[in-house]
């Protein structure tokens, strides 16, 4: 197997399992949270974690092929992002940035770790914004043009 289709780097913060395969959920609540797909859907909790923390869903590279039947990838496809704020999801990047300062604009966020940078495998996935919607028009002004899955391909 390779790097493709293992989640390399990565264990599972509720069973321990390392290098898993499969879905992936990363809490945007916790730092350095991880659950592999059976753990999530066992409904893990540990430490200060709780099942309604908004979780992002994270795929390989080999899962999104054998999930979506090696469809042709168009470049400008959209992401399938989470608000860490109220656990909405099935946004874009510019759909999450909206719905973040329309809908919880002055609310502050508090400390959260940003969906996008949590699904683009060259940031930092651990960073945490006091101010999310600030972050997020930061982050659309450099966005890359390359981010290709319905949740995050890592290659």
């Amino acid at each position: 197997m390779s790097h493709r289709d293992r989640h390399e780097g990565i264990s599972c913060d509720s069973c321990g399992k390392s290098n898993f395969r499969g879905r992936r959920y990363k809490c945007l609540l916790c730092y350095d949270y991880d659950l592999c797909s059976a753990c999530y859907n066992f409904g893990a909790v540990s430490g200060r974690h709780t099942t309604d923390h908004a979780m992002q869903c994270l795929i390989t590279r080999a899962d999104y092929d054998t999930y979506f039947g090696g469809e042709a990838i168009p470049v400008d496809m959209p992401q399938s992002y989470t608000c860490p704020l109220c656990n909405s999801c099935g946004f874009t990047q510019a759909l999450l940035e909206e719905h973040v300062t329309s809908e919880h604009a002055g609310c502050g966020s508090g400390e959260v770790i940003c969906p996008i940078c949590a699904s683009t495998p060259s940031t930092d996935a651990e960073i945490i914004s006091e101010d999310l919607a600030t972050h997020l028009i930061q982050h659309s002004r450099t966005s890359r043009s390359d981010l290709i899955s319905t949740s995050l391909l890592i290659t």
